[in-house]
């Protein structure tokens, strides 16, 4: 061959010949009927995890800057379980509400093994009340509450200063709280937008005010930036904590259209440069929003040849949890049997030394050789003015990329109609007025996006590819 090939071209050859799988024969991972990713996909739900025992606990980290002893694992509250109703995500305000009584008995559980770190946000719709109500039945003593400011200029209200302070006495008494532990600045991205959210019109000087009323314990920021960007932000306070996106699949780079104004991005380097700043670092994203949890069965297995006790989400949270300066490793669960698993990762912890970190970053260049929308299904863009399910059009690309079932029209190998028949398969199951094909480019998506994506040009390449098929 007189064809240079790439390191990743490489290690997929290598995987493939080392699982014994051609491309086309890895299995779809299953979805609900709802469209969303099951929690384990059948390669994972064969990998066997013990729960934790009756009485066992979490392990645990002191920050002695703060006078704070935290769980090693967190309870995102942004995917809580919901009722059954047509479109309901779960906490999005997409027409779903929240299980009052599943959510009472998730957080009964987790602070009876010892987590004690809760993180909701008023922009995670039902969210704050629900979790406040199930919170509310412990002693305060007994857990940590973080919330946000979340006055995004997409959101319903534009950052002002009266705004903001509705915003705060309204978390307060939707979680039932005279104070919150942790208090976070939003969505955070650039000094600019920093100034524009929080300094220009007064919110910054009136949360320290909070700050110093002992309204709020510890104050940071969550970062959807870019290296570039991370140190300005970091600069302008002594901040208690800083929540970024970290995960195996991201350390070495964010995916290639992270685009303008961020730049180029990495969980390793962000990480470094707060553990350089003293800075206790707040994982989000640690599953990449249930994409690690459900990879294709080739992928699971070759985890789980090297770790034949952890399934892929628990070899993603590992990952995240081997790294000294993660203060908490946030999941969004979204359902008792996800949290027993996360419980019991995180009970007698044992983390990878540097020959299984590095066994991951192998997995990452496996993972990404496919192509992959990085969507986290956070919904933040939803809803979409016309009716387009956006995280479910990229749910069903990735889910065949994963399994590497994405059929090319222009290069129809031995597979194509196979793959052909379980894309369309998937892409069928959404409702015909949401799928990507209705997209207008009205835009109005892409402000809304953390993950900067840009969700018109995405939808128009899965249209384009439904249309050749």
């Amino acid at each position: 061959m007189d064809k240079k090939i790439t390191r990743r071209e490489a290690l997929k050859g290598m995987f493939f010949a080392s699982v014994g799988l051609a491309s086309g024969g890895a299995i779809l991972r299953s979805c609900t009927s709802s469209g969303n990713s099951s929690s384990a996909s059948a390669a994972s739900a064969a990998i066997p995890w013990t729960e934790a025992p009756e009485g066992s606990k979490v392990d645990t980290r002191t920050w002695s800057k703060m006078g704070e002893t935290l769980g090693l694992l967190g309870l995102g509250c942004m995917r809580l379980p919901s009722l059954p109703s047509e479109g309901g995500q779960g906490g999005f305000g997409h027409g779903g509400h929240l299980d009052q009584e599943a959510v009472n008995q998730m957080i009964d559980y987790a602070i009876a093994h010892g987590v004690n770190y809760f993180d909701t946000a008023p922009a995670y719709g039902e969210s704050e009340v629900v979790t406040g109500k199930a919170l509310s039945r412990h002693p305060r003593e007994s857990y940590k509450i973080a919330t946000k400011m979340s006055n995004m200029a997409f959101g319903r209200q534009e950052p002002t200063l009266e705004a903001a302070k509705t915003m705060f006495e309204t978390s307060l008494k939707n979680l039932q709280v005279d104070y919150v532990d942790f208090f976070l600045l939003h969505n955070v991205t650039n000094i600019d937008e920093f100034n524009k959210r929080f300094r220009d019109n007064g919110v910054f000087d009136y949360i320290l005010e909070q700050k110093a009323a002992g309204r709020i314990k510890h104050l940071g920021f969550s970062f959807h930036g870019s290296n570039a960007t991370l140190p300005p932000l970091v600069d302008l306070y002594d901040w208690g904590l800083v929540q970024i996106q970290l995960n195996y699949a991201d350390w070495k780079d964010m995916p290639a259209n992270w685009g303008p104004p961020q730049g180029e991005t990495s969980s390793e380097y962000l990480y470094n440069y707060l553990t350089e700043k003293g800075i206790p670092v707040l994982v989000m994203e640690p599953v990449k929003g249930g994409a690690l949890a459900n990879v294709s069965d080739a992928l699971a297995g070759v985890m789980r040849e090297r770790h034949p006790d952890l399934t892929p989400a628990g070899n993603a949270l590992t990952f995240v949890g081997s790294l000294p300066n993660v203060m908490i490793t946030l999941s969004g669960m979204s359902n008792m049997e996800q949290l027993k698993e996360n419980v019991s990762i995180f009970t007698g912890f044992e983390p990878f030394d540097d020959k299984e970190m590095a066994f991951m970053q192998t997995v990452a260049d496996l993972y990404k050789s496919n192509v992959h929308i990085p969507c986290t299904a956070c919904s933040y863009c939803m809803p979409c003015p016309h009716d387009v399910n956006i995280p479910g059009n990229f749910r069903v690309f990735n889910t065949a990329s994963d399994s590497l079932n994405i059929p090319d029209p222009e290069k129809k190998d031995k597979n194509y109609n196979k793959k052909k028949k379980a894309f369309l398969k998937l892409y069928n199951e959404l409702d015909k007025g949401a799928r990507a094909d209705q997209c207008v480019t009205c835009n109005a998506c892409l402000p809304k996006c953390p993950q900067h994506i840009s969700i018109p040009d995405q939808l128009k390449m899965i249209s384009d590819l439904v249309a050749k098929l």
